[in-house]
């Protein structure tokens, strides 16, 4: 059976495996079943490894010195060392954030390539990946050539059906979780805090932002500015804990951060918005 529905699963800021995807993958094959999960090609954007390196090389010179916590250690240095490293030097040619950006195009082509042309896309991004997912679709959506990443330089002819792909102009669906732009944006003026085209310039797909007020490190995203109010479709609180057990270890504090592609409440309408590009 022909795959009509795209969907790429973008990870988060931390030490993460290449396989951060596949519960996510299981949980919605379990939900849309046989038939419509052969319709759907299904990846992950895996852009870790352009930081990992440099980060493991740290934490190993730091664990050399008697430090206490180092699991929380860990995950700070890794998140926090990620949101620094990709927007450092930005338009400087092979940047992180021209790196980064080349993995996604590189994916996108991928399903381009296997779905044989334009089909609709769904993309689901967690935490840093919801600010690295934005920085690829506003540099793609410039009119002109970008001043950074990989639409500064193009490698197809713009207005191609391959170039459309690349740029997401057949996304149907963003939703973001965990997500922490408000983070990168909190020092701007109101008016200058600028969301990606989501309903103009040949773009038409809803964003779904999902947060857990538990989660220091997930924002709602429409208070940011009329630009994103008009942007989201909407902010949905969710208690990110998958199970009772969840609920009981991780419901009530900042661990929900990593929960949330488990949670019947991102589950249920991500399927049925694809089960919904299917029919």
């Amino acid at each position: 059976m022909s795959k009509e529905v795209v969907v790429l699963a973008v990870h988060g800021m931390g030490d993460t495996p290449r396989s951060f995807a596949d519960e996510l993958e299981e949980k919605l094959a379990n939900r849309l079943g046989e038939t419509d999960w052969s319709q759907v090609h299904f990846d992950s954007i895996y852009y870790q490894e352009v930081l990992q390196a440099n980060q493991e090389r740290v934490m190993r010179s730091m664990r050399a010195e008697p430090v206490d916590g180092i699991r929380l250690r860990k995950f700070l240095l890794y998140g926090f060392s990620d949101a620094a490293g990709l927007e450092r030097r930005a338009s400087s040619p092979n940047s992180p954030y021209e790196r980064v950006q080349k993995i996604i195009r590189g994916t996108l082509k991928r399903a381009y390539q296997s779905v044989g042309g334009t089909k609709p896309v769904v993309i689901v991004a967690q935490s840093l990946g919801c600010q690295v997912v934005s920085n690829y679709l506003w540099d793609a959506q410039k009119p002109r050539r970008a001043s950074q990443g990989v639409w500064k330089a193009p490698t197809t002819q713009r207005g191609t059906p391959l170039d459309s792909f690349l740029r997401l102009k057949s996304l149907s669906f963003l939703y973001t979780t965990g997500c922490n732009i408000p983070i990168f944006l909190a020092g701007f003026p109101e008016d200058q805090i600028k969301a990606v085209k989501t309903s103009t310039a040949g773009y038409d797909f809803r964003w779904n932002n999902y947060y857990d007020e538990d989660d220091v490190l997930g924002w709602p995203l429409r208070p940011l500015s009329s630009s994103y109010r008009q942007a989201v479709y909407g902010d949905y609180p969710v208690n990110a804990n998958g199970t009772l057990l969840g609920t009981l270890t991780h419901g009530w504090n900042a661990l929900s951060h990593t929960r949330y592609w488990i949670d019947a409440d991102v589950l249920k309408p991500l399927a049925s918005d694809i089960r919904g590009l299917l029919s």
